[in-house]
């Protein structure tokens, strides 16, 4: 057996050179080798508590064997295979590294003993399908446990299957007084986001492993309610030059307000699981009915987390939202709102509900940064406007032939967004509980909105405008891809450079030091699809302009139309390529001395299409005068038009007025 590996995630530079040392030490007394590695698949990972970054690691942790190194007793609540307690020592830390080494033995003996029985035929059996929980919720993966006397579910409503952590009856070691909370809350950091998201995550985990009244939980989950909502839509220069100038970093912030809003949730979800497991009614049970729209809530706003970074929903989100609306609807309670001494709630779930959906329909993968939510504002408007219902027997036989657009089915028993009818199998349009969403009401009013735009001499430019008309194809169902994509053939690889700097290094180098690998999936005339793993993968956004280099091939240039990564943290990109092919050139603006790069883009002669400058942003100004080196050509030009302002680069035709 090959030596066994071991990585430190997020480890302090301390931890790290102690872990070090002490495998050295430990070396006589392991019966495996072990090394220690940095990146890629580990048979032990080692985590540690003692700092927000190392907390957040551990909460993200995968799949695999775990080890958590601990100051004192705080692992009470922690689920490692192994625990090391600081300091390290030589006899300790190898009887650790070989108890694991025993546990992959036997593992592997395991899988052996399975292939090999594998081969003979099984007994029919009926097999169960099982809902697998996500990533993120890995570590609340039992059904939360009823604590209380044996009563059941109401048998006349829908069954609710949600993914909640265990309890226990210890008391807490956090904050149970509503006003204390709020005294705590306004004493922290006021714009340390980091701060804030690291102090709320560690006292809302040990909120929802603990038993406590409902009437106390509610109270105190809607005081944290607040700060976490906004933090969601908090956006200020600060945390924009630190998206742009420490991805890695602004990253771990984004995964970790993703996990704080999952927390949330799951306090939310206790109240609903434990109101329901005893057949409890929320027209009747207030906190329930809360507590549901709550929860709608912020699974919402944990999809919308996720599509403003061009992610998919978390693993079991659009499904739990499907539960919640199909359980208000079947109480009665979808549209109704709800008062409490402290709490008021004023939008229904059928609202709530209504907006996400309206908002992951609309195709938020293909929007500019930020767009989804302004997106997300708007379809708030539009709520009252659609329509939910059972199918009709027309509807449920009908071919798909005579489906009309429009009108899209929710399957609630799926993890996925509604589907346009006309794409659903007749096998899922007689299901129970399967729903019609009709957007006809919703495609009216926007109509209704551009006439009294135009009447009220709005500029057709006007960004709401322009993002209405943008989503009308996905709202009414007839969108179609713009151009017609073959698959690719197999494992063909591409690379790809983001930006002028990085186009033009590659041009003049004729090296690919700045790229990126990806494999290509499909393509046509004028655009490709292209996937790799997200790790080590530079930050895209929507209309940023890429270099795509292949053998053999011409250099092209294209722009970003879509980009998505999946919950395999697989990075999917869509590819509008341009026309023409590019050659690197260096300009100075006329009354300057600094020479600048930018992409002379060849004319068409087929479509007609002149040649173009492209360059990074803030170059152009109508007639700016630029003189131009091109290899050992040099040209004076004046800028005409702009073609393109996009994300990172600008495009504009041009007139030469002199040559030397």
């Amino acid at each position: 057996m090959p030596p066994l590996r071991l990585k430190a995630c997020s480890l302090s530079s301390i931890d790290n050179i102690s872990l070090k040392s002490m495998l050295g030490l430990a070396g006589d007394l392991l019966t495996h080798e072990w090394i220690i590695v940095d990146h890629g698949t580990a048979d032990l990972c080692l985590y540690s508590l003692d700092t927000a970054e190392s907390k957040i690691a551990w909460l993200q942790r995968g799949k695999g064997l775990t080890a958590l190194l601990i100051s004192g007793n705080n692992s009470d609540l922690e689920t490692a295979d192994i625990i090391l307690k600081k300091p390290l020592r030589a006899k300790n830390f190898s009887e650790a590294l070989n108890a694991i080494e025993k546990k992959i033995k036997l593992s592997n003996a395991s899988e052996k003993i399975a292939k090999t029985t594998s081969t003979e035929k099984p007994a029919k059996t009926k097999q169960t399908k099982v809902k697998k929980p996500s990533l993120l919720t890995s570590l609340s993966s039992s059904i939360s446990k009823v604590l209380t006397n044996k009563k059941s579910p109401a048998k006349d409503l829908p069954n609710l299957t949600l993914y909640l952590p265990e309890q226990n009856k210890t008391k807490p070691d956090t904050i149970l007084d509503p006003a204390l909370l709020k005294q705590w809350l306004d004493g922290l950091p006021e714009h340390d986001d980091d701060k804030i998201i690291s102090s709320i995550l560690s006292n809302i985990l040990l909120l929802n492993r603990a038993v406590i009244p409902a009437k106390t939980r509610i109270a105190l989950l809607d005081i944290y309610r607040q700060p976490i909502s906004k933090l969601v839509f908090h956006r200020d220069m600060v945390a924009i030059k630190r998206e742009i100038d420490s991805p890695t970093e602004f990253l771990r912030t984004v995964n970790a307000l993703g996990l704080l809003l999952e927390e949330l949730a799951i306090g939310y979800k206790i109240i609903i699981n434990n109101a329901y497991q005893q057949g409890e009614r929320p027209q009747s049970n207030d906190h329930f009915l809360i507590a549901l729209n709550r929860a709608t809530e912020l699974n919402s706003l944990r999809i919308l987390h996720a599509y403003r970074y061009y992610h998919s929903p978390p693993t079991n989100t659009i499904h739990e939202l499907h539960q919640f609306y199909i359980y208000s609807e079947a109480s009665e309670i979808s549209h109704k709102t709800v008062s409490i001494k402290g709490i008021e709630i004023n939008t229904s779930v059928y609202q709530l509900y209504c907006q996400i959906m309206l908002t992951g329909l609309a195709d938020p993968y293909s929007l500019e940064k930020y767009a989804v939510f302004r997106l997300y504002n708007l379809m708030e408007k539009l709520t009252d406007k659609v329509e939910i219902k059972s199918l009709t027997n027309k509807q449920k036989k009908a071919s798909f032939d005579f489906l009309m657009s429009g009108y899209f089915c929710i399957d609630c028993t799926a993890d996925t967004l509604p589907k346009p009818l006309t794409k659903t199998a007749a096998e899922k349009r007689v299901l129970p509980q399967t729903r019609m969403l009709n957007t006809h009401g919703v495609l009216l009013a926007i109509e209704q909105s551009f006439i009294k735009a135009s009447q009220a001499g709005h500029s057709v430019y006007d960004l709401d405008m322009q993002l209405l008309k943008k989503i009308i194809p996905q709202i009414n169902t007839s969108y179609e891809r713009k151009y017609h994509r073959l698959p690719s053939v197999k494992n063909r690889q591409i690379n790809l450079a983001n930006g002028v700097s990085a186009i033009q290094t590659c041009l003049n180098a004729n090296k690919l030091t700045r790229t990126l690998e990806w494999s290509m999936i499909n393509q046509g005339s004028n655009g490709m699809m292209a996937s790799r793993d997200s790790e080590g993968c530079y930050q895209l956004n929507i209309n940023e302009l890429i270099g795509v280099f292949e053998n053999n091939v011409q250099p092209k240039l294209a722009t970003i139309r879509w980009l998505h990564t999946n919950n395999n943290d697989i990075v999917q990109i869509g590819l509008d390529i341009h026309l023409g092919h590019p050659i690197a050139i260096s300009f100075t603006p006329e009354g300057e001395t600094k020479s600048l790069k930018g992409l002379l883009l060849s004319a068409d002669d087929d479509t007609k299409q002149p040649a173009t400058l492209i360059v990074n942003k803030g170059i152009y100004s109508t007639n700016r005068v630029l003189h131009i080196v091109e290899g050992s050509e040099e040209y004076t030009i004046s800028a005409d038009k702009i073609i393109n302002n996009a994300f990172n680069y600008e495009q504009f035709s041009f007139n030469i007025t002199s040559k030397k």
